[in-house]
């Protein structure tokens, strides 16, 4: 018999996948999901699922528009039955959505092979898909141009049709005097009228009945009879030809019979698996790893069933040498939950289905037995306690060091003494035989039994002592109370009866007894203390990086806006520099303009651009060895001194004690070197851009030339105008002779007709 593990309720979260299917036979895979205990099996499953996930979360779930179960239309085809227009076109539907399911996999590359894998074997059969639309619409009719002969068979019925309406508006013209009513009626598929009936017998034509007040007759006057006869006959041809039609597209389906039922078993393969995908994206569930051992781990599980703004994660570990683990602690603690949870998590895991939990490793078991629950059989005339051990002796029977068994409330329903005692025997079987076993109790001798193996982890669902309530926690190795009487109380019961049940507790108790209660106590609210520790420590941690990150986004924020203002005050100096270009170029093309004024307008320019750069520097931390301005007096110097609020500035031989508000980082101000250039350049401004050498000689005209141009070079002026006449031309060619030598000339050229044409040449300088 197969388990369903219904004590475990994973029906519950079978139904649930099942509602992400798109169609029935992936809904059908679902729900008959059973677990595999073969690694090769759910190592594939898990791998697809894998995949599928990665696909879903990316892009979304597979589309599965127009995927229908058609094995029944299939299998009349194979059967040469003819498929009605409805069941054909959903046939045609599978082909596009193939198409589709190929075009999405297309957006993906080799991390999905197995996904691709099974996509790949689909087959579109798109030509009969084409044939199937091209005949029959969407309103499950079949369209007119699917045949020669359809076509022509219902042009005569519209035809006809029109006929008969023409001889029926000239009849009932004509005999008004006899008729109930205007109305033409259809009585087997036959055009009528309504008569009187006092004139029924007096109308020539066949009668078909009275109307539903009894005071009229159904008529076929006898001169409709021709027309209405061959209506029929057409419209039994048009009948025999769509059914032609489709028992031909049947046996065109028929051909590829086979393909179309291996496409659906894959596509209900990929439904059930995107299906799974689609639950797991929804549960912020994981794909959990196989163990390479027997370990089993799970980190912070939440149990799916379970509201999940109100569900408690708990981590759960099975870890060698430990085989047992022993839950103890109050009733309504959550005992029952942790073992479902750890079954249902290992039996999900083994049917190929996600996790909701942070992370977990599971093994592959031979087998998972479980005994939850009130097992009462009313038919089999069995207690409670005859049905646990019904079960209890075949899971003793069956168990083997690779199965997973878990047992809630063992050895309960019967005397307490016994019950401890066969309870202490079965896990000491189940040890013998290292059977992995997970096991909640109440009964402290067995607790006893647990602290003195070694493979055995005392666990415990925590209980707020201060407000007696259950906290949901499970706590590894640690001893849990039953509160049965604190529990009571807070349910209500009368206060004496707890007080003298407490009494009686006391009296049973052996005095090694009481001293594990009282330590088990102590140790509780040491772990509570240690858990409110651990979650302001958390929060501590928590407000730590949120400050590290307000303060990192401020940092970046101020950096985006130092980046924006120097990209604006460059964009201006860029401008600015385009602006004066202009300016100077048509000065140069008004007919009397000075040279050497442009010469100098463009070296201003250049000058305060210069001074503006220098002083747009990054406005970063200032630190000792920084040159800064002080902009109260314009004054340079270098950080020697620096503390919060207040910086001191060496300028010169002078040291400046100033606020940090009051300085602006600057570049080093220039050498002495570069300083003396500057003053040059400056006691020079009179300079004059132009040489004029008309009337010397070749020689003296060089000599000249070479002074004249040192003076340029020193005055740092950008362009030079050499007069020098048109005469022979000897002299221009001397002097550009000249000219070619010198590295620092960047080009000259012949100067335009304002500037003196070609007795003029306009010489322009490499910039220093």
């Amino acid at each position: 018999m197969i388990d369903n593990f219904e004590g475990l309720q994973f029906d519950e979260i079978k139904q649930q996948i099942a509602n992400y299917c798109c169609f029935t036979s992936g809904k059908q895979i679902i729900l008959e999901l059973q677990p595999s205990f073969r690694k090769m099996v759910v190592e594939l499953d898990l791998k697809r699922l894998s995949q599928a996930l990665v696909m879903t979360i990316k892009l979304g779930s597979m589309p599965f528009s127009g995927v229908y179960d058609i094995s029944h239309a299939i299998e009349t085809a194979l059967k040469d039955g003819t498929l009605t227009c409805e069941e054909l076109l959903k046939v045609a539907d599978q082909c596009y959505a193939i198409r589709q399911i190929k075009a999405y996999i297309k957006s993906f590359n080799n991390e999905i092979d197995l996904i691709k894998e099974l996509v790949d074997t689909l087959e579109d059969n798109e030509q009969t898909a084409n044939e199937i639309i091209k005949c029959i619409n969407r309103s499950n009719t079949v369209n007119d141009n699917a045949s020669s002969e359809l076509k022509r068979i219902r042009k005569q019925i519209v035809s006809t049709q029109a006929k008969i309406a023409e001889r029926l508006a000239n009849y009932i013209s004509n005999n008004r005097q006899y008729l109930q009513d205007d109305i033409v009626a259809q009585r087997n598929e036959r055009s009528v009228i309504l008569v009187k009936n006092n004139f029924k017998n007096t109308v020539n034509g066949l009668q078909y009945g009275q109307s539903a007040s009894g005071q009229a007759t159904y008529i076929e006057p006898s001169e409709l009879v021709p027309l209405n006869n061959e209506l029929q006959e057409l419209q039994d041809n048009e009948r025999r030809e769509i059914q032609r039609i489709l028992h031909t597209l049947s046996q065109e389906v028929k051909k590829d019979g086979h393909n179309y039922l291996a496409n659906l078993d894959t596509l209900a393969l990929l439904d059930s698996i995107f299906a799974k995908a689609q639950w797991a994206k929804e549960h912020d569930a994981i794909v959990a790893e196989i163990s390479e051992n027997m370990d089993l781990v799970i980190e912070k599980g939440r149990h799916p069933l379970i509201d999940p703004n109100k569900v408690v994660a708990n981590s759960y570990h099975l870890i060698e040498p430990i085989r047992t683990i022993l839950i103890t602690g109050p009733n309504t603690g959550g005992k029952t939950v942790s073992l479902k949870l750890v079954g249902l998590f290992a039996v999900m895991h083994l049917s190929g289905m996600a996790l909701p939990c942070d992370k977990a490793s599971i093994p592959i078991y031979d087998n998972i037995f479980y005994d939850i629950g009130d097992n009462q059989s009313i038919t089999d005339d069995l207690s409670t306690f005859s049905a646990h051990i019904k079960k209890l002796i075949s899971i003793c029977n069956s168990a083997t060091n690779k199965s997973l068994v878990i047992l809630d409330e063992l050895g309960s329903g019967t005397d307490p003494v016994e019950g401890q005692a066969l309870a202490s025997a079965v896990l000491e079987y189940f040890r013998k035989k290292q059977v992995y076993t997970l096991a909640t109790t109440h009964y402290s001798k067995l607790k006893a039994y647990g602290q003195q193996c070694d493979d055995i982890m005392l666990a415990s669902v925590e209980f707020d002592q201060s407000n007696l309530k259950p906290t949901y926690r499970y706590l590894e190795n640690t001893i849990g109370q039953s509160n049965a009487l604190e529990i009571s109380k807070r349910y209500g019961m009368d206060a004496e009866i707890v007080e003298m049940a407490k009494s009686f507790k006391l009296q049973q108790q052996q005095p090694e007894d009481i001293v594990m209660e009282n330590l088990q106590q102590q140790l509780e609210l040491v772990k509570q203390q240690q858990q409110q520790l651990s979650v302001q420590l958390e929060n501590l941690a928590q407000q730590e990086n949120e400050i590290n990150e307000r303060k990192q986004q401020l940092e970046n924020d101020s950096q985006k806006i130092i980046q924006k203002a120097q990209q604006e005050a460059f964009e201006i100096v860029e401008r600015v520099k385009e602006e004066s270009e202009e300016i100077i170029e048509q000065l140069k093309a008004q007919q009397n303009y000075s040279i050497n004024e442009v010469a100098k307008l463009k070296h201003q320019i250049s000058e305060l651009i210069e001074d503006e750069e220098e002083e747009s520097v990054d406005a970063e931390p200032l630190k000792i060895g920084d040159y800064v301005k002080i902009a109260l007096t314009n004054q340079v110097g270098e950080i020697i001194e620096l503390d919060k609020k207040n910086a001191t500035v060496l300028c010169g031989n002078t040291k400046i004690k100033s606020s940090l508000s009051n300085l602006v980082k600057t570049t080093k101000p220039k050498s002495s070197q570069e300083t003396l250039k500057k003053a040059k350049v400056e006691h020079s401004s009179s300079f004059k851009v132009e040489c004029n050498l008309i009337g010397m000689r070749v020689d003296e005209a060089l000599a000249v030339l070479d002074k004249f141009l040192d003076n340029a070079l020193l005055s740092n002026a950008p362009f030079v105008r050499i007069v020098h006449g048109v005469g022979t031309g000897a002299l221009r060619k001397a002097i550009w002779q000249k000219l070619g030598k010198y590295k620092f000339v960047k080009k000259y050229e012949l100067a335009d007709s304002a500037q003196g044409g070609s007795g003029a040449t306009i010489v322009t300088l490499k910039e220093n």
